[in-house]
């Protein structure tokens, strides 16, 4: 198997399922209110929402590099959530599993020669970029947890 095609389904097993640590973005949020998406914890500046919208945006920048684009990096880094609202969450939830697919799929035509050369100039090589996805993806899910865990055990 290539290594893209490894890296593309490490990038959707972290979010809907089978990967190594049997923990994915979809079991953890699967029950999760758009109250508690919301909800600020006493020990973290974010919420599950703007952690998913985190890793959206994430997942869009690193697809743009993959594509040969520059990206702007926002000072919001992909935080900001637009208000609490059931369809908001929904929004949420839908434009994370979307840009998965779409950084996945790029992966996937990405020419594998080219995996340890920079994604674009002055930037780390096209492999760290799309495996270093794939472990952010993997931390943020450990902190959505715990924010899940204490809301229900504070709640």
């Amino acid at each position: 198997m290539k290594k893209t095609e490894l890296i593309a389904q490490h990038l959707m097993d972290v979010h809907n399922g089978e990967n190594w640590t049997s923990v994915t973005i979809t079991d953890v949020i699967g029950d999760v209110s758009w109250n508690e998406a919301y909800t600020p914890v006493p020990f973290s500046p974010n919420t599950i929402a703007s952690l998913l919208n985190h890793i959206s945006y994430w997942n869009q920048v690193v697809a743009e590099r993959g594509l040969g684009i520059k990206p702007v990096i926002a000072d919001h880094n992909g935080f900001d959530i637009p208000e609490a609202a059931p369809e908001h969450w929904e929004a949420i939830k839908t434009e994370l599993f979307r840009s998965a697919a779409a950084l996945a799929e790029v992966i996937r035509r990405f020419d594998e020669e080219k995996l340890d050369a920079p994604i674009l100039p002055e930037h780390s090589s096209a492999y760290k970029n799309f495996q270093g996805q794939v472990e952010h993806a993997h931390y943020h899910l450990g902190q959505i947890l715990l924010l899940k865990k204490y809301l229900r055990w504070a709640g």
